[in-house]
Order: structure tokens, then sequence, then C-alpha cells
């Protein structure tokens, strides 16, 4: 690890420069020992230095999170994997038409469980079109269909369950627990310490002050909080086992392409997903990978499952996934990543 280390040190700024990123945070975690380190600005205007407390959006990196501190909530006998998550809510949330004022209570609606949100196939789209309701599009279990309706879902009914709001909730039964300070799911202010997000042109955006949690992209973190995560995430225990757990292979049919859900398209014999995390498998051995997209920020998590070792790329650059795969080549010695074919395929 120590040459790929000194690689990356002068790997990713010539990286950086190439395409246009302005800052990133990087971490390493290898057992229990993290090495972290960070390059440019939080803004491209201020040119205020990134440094090892900076926070950036983890945008969807939130929703392994989010899954660790449910996966804890089942292990505590307070959430069944299995029981359909309307179950969890009140008679005359049952009865009504309109879960939440959006959810289109139906048949299939009726059937989703935990296991389908943490994996995926619950057959909600991404997003459900700004002002439409959102449904179910085929059987529960199914099919893969990558979505973040699912995990705004599951938060609701957590709520129900622990009677108190997700983002109060998962501090305390997570974040504090293992030592994580330098994170957030909401309630977060424009200061110096946060990083700002910068288009294709490198150019800032406005800050994006965030008020609600949203258990599938509000995570903002340094890099060094994420991987206190990805350490507890690489300890064996019965948690990791479930989240590891293959429930699903995915398929070339994006919720965002036109003919979705398209229940024909292919299966990918090496992508699959687990409870939480995206899984890959190969002649390198099995991986735990998820990526982050808020669109002008990027970032990505990948961890080879059994070998102790994972890494964390936050970047504040709608460029910022072309930093992923020379840093993960780098980092785990191998060119073989069916998981980002997949995913920018």
């Amino acid at each position: 690890m120590k040459t790929a280390i000194e690689s990356l040190q002068n790997l990713v700024p010539n990286l950086m420069e190439t395409a246009v990123i302005p800052g990133v945070s990087l971490a390493i975690v290898q057992k229990d020992a993290v090495w972290q380190a960070q390059w440019g600005v939080t803004n491209a205007t201020t040119r205020q230095p990134v440094t090892a407390d900076t926070w950036f959006q983890a945008a969807s990196l939130s929703k392994p999170v989010f899954a660790y501190a449910a996966l804890q909530l089942a292990l505590a006998g307070q959430l069944d994997l299995d029981t359909p998550l309307i179950t969890y809510l009140s008679p005359a949330q049952q009865s009504s038409d309109l879960l939440f004022d959006h959810i289109v209570n139906d048949d299939r609606l009726q059937q989703i469980t935990a296991r389908h949100v943490l994996s995926h196939t619950p057959g909600f789209p991404n997003w459900a079109p700004q002002g439409e309701t959102l449904k179910s599009s085929f059987t529960p279990g199914a099919r893969f269909s990558y979505s973040g309706e699912g995990y705004q879902f599951l938060q609701r009914v957590v709520e129900q369950i622990v009677d108190q709001p997700a983002h109060d909730w998962i501090r305390a039964t997570l974040l504090t627990p293992l030592g994580i300070t330098d994170a957030s799911f909401t309630g977060l202010k424009t200061n110096e310490q946060i990083a700002f997000g910068h288009d294709k042109a490198g150019q800032p955006g406005d800050f994006w002050e965030i008020d609600q949690m949203g258990a599938a992209y509000s995570l903002h973190c340094s890099a060094a909080a994420f991987a206190q995560f990805l350490v507890a995430v690489l300890r064996p225990s019965p948690l990791t086992n479930l989240l590891f757990s293959p429930q699903i292979q995915v398929n070339d049919n994006s919720s965002y392409a036109a003919d979705w859900p398209n229940l024909a398209a292919p299966t990918n014999p090496r992508v699959g997903w687990g409870l939480g995390f995206g899984l890959q498998t190969g002649p390198d051995g099995e991986f735990f990978w998820h990526w982050g997209d808020n669109g002008t920020f990027k970032a990505c998590t990948m961890g080879q499952i059994g070998a102790e070792t994972a890494v964390a790329v936050f970047t504040n650059s709608q460029n910022g996934d072309a930093l992923w795969q020379p840093i993960l080549e780098t980092i785990f010695a191998t060119t073989d990543w069916p998981a980002l074919d997949w995913l920018n395929g």
C-alpha cells in the first residue's frame, strides 16, 4: 500500500488538472488504519484550500450509511426485512390512497419490504417526475431498478418506527457510536469548512443549504468521517453479512431510459446488489461499492470483501468521476472494474 500511496501523490494532481477538478479528498482504510490526503480548493473563486476537515456532498454514498443503520434496526428486532413496510404505518395511513401525499397505495406498494428497498427492487424509478405521484412499475423483488425514492420511503417508515426524525436517530445510533463528528444529513449552512460544487468548466455554483434529511442523497461529510464508517463496514459481523449478502443482479435498463421498465433487459453476471452496497465479483475477488452523483459533486467508495481494504473519493466537480478508475487501479492493482463499466454503460 505504501507504493500505491506514493503513486497517488503524483497521480491525483495530474488527473485534477487534466479533468478540471478543483478539489479532492481521499481516504484509504486498511484494517483499522486510515490514510487521508487532499488536494486543491473548496471554491475556485475564493481559493480556500481543501483540508482534512473539509466536508463534501456524499450524494448517494448516503444510501449505504442509512442502510447500515436500518440493518442495525433489523438486528435489534424493530424492523423485519421481509415484512411489508406499510404494516409499520398507522391504520389511517394504511387506508389512504396516497402515502406521504404522493406514493400510490396499490397492491404492489403493499408488498414492498425493507429488503426490496435496500436491494433496489421495489419497482420505483430513481425519482418520480416533479409534481407527479410515485408508484411501483413491476412486482417488487422481480428486477433491479436503482431508486432514491425507495430510500425516501424507507426513511419515512423508519421515522414512524423510532418515533423521531431520522437525522436524530441516525446520529444517536450510528454516527456518534462510531465517533463520527464531521458528518450530517441536515442543518448545513455555508461556511469555509464545506466545499462548493463546480460545473464542467470549473465554475462554482450556489451553496445547497439542506434543511431536510434525504436518506438517499443529503449526507455531507469529510473523507475521514466516511473512512470511520468504512472501518466498521470492513469489520466482519452479522450486520456486514447482511450488508454484503447478494440479493439481485443489476440489468442494463436505467430508470432514466425511455423504455423503462424494460423487463427483458439482460442482467449483468458480475455486478449485483446486496442490502445497501453494490457487489462486484471477478478473478481479483469480491468488492463492495457505491457511487454518488449530485451533479457538481461526484463521490465513489470501493472495498475488497475479506481483504480489509477500502477507499472513499470525494470531489467537488461535475468531472469528478474521471478520477475514480485510475485511483482504484492504483490502490487495488487491477484494471478489472465491471461495476464502473456497468455504471458508465
